[in-house]
């Protein structure tokens, strides 16, 4: 699907473990097949230990700043404190994003895994 630079992925995986015991949320853009930048968002869910929701003004700067800088959305990234790197149900009704890749990241049993997945 596509590459992350080394960098982008160690600042969202820093990212993510920060929110921890919550589920964080960041999107990736770059070049078509080549993720370049991230952008961390806030989790604004009512329970965001289960659960994540981008704040909805974040996500519009988010996508004018792709935009501005002419990098292209490719995928919406988020984390699972406790459970695999697979969608859970939630995860598969309130996917709004027909064009980006799903990634979850899991963080369960103090591991790091990660997995892509198409949504749509």
């Amino acid at each position: 699907m596509f590459t992350v630079d080394d960098g982008v992925l160690t600042a969202t995986v820093s990212h993510l473990r920060a929110c921890l015991p919550y589920e964080g949320v960041a999107l990736w853009s770059g070049e078509s097949g080549r993720v370049t930048h991230w952008t961390p968002l806030r989790n604004v869910a009512l329970r965001p230990d289960i659960h994540y929701a981008v704040d909805p003004g974040e996500w519009v700067a988010a996508w004018t700043a792709c935009s501005a800088e002419r990098r292209i959305p490719l995928a919406l990234v988020h984390s699972h404190p406790t459970a695999p790197a697979v969608p859970s149900a939630a995860d598969r009704a309130d996917w709004h994003y027909p064009d980006l890749t799903c990634v979850i990241v899991s963080f369960a049993d103090g591991g790091l895994d990660w997995q892509l997945h198409r949504m749509s």
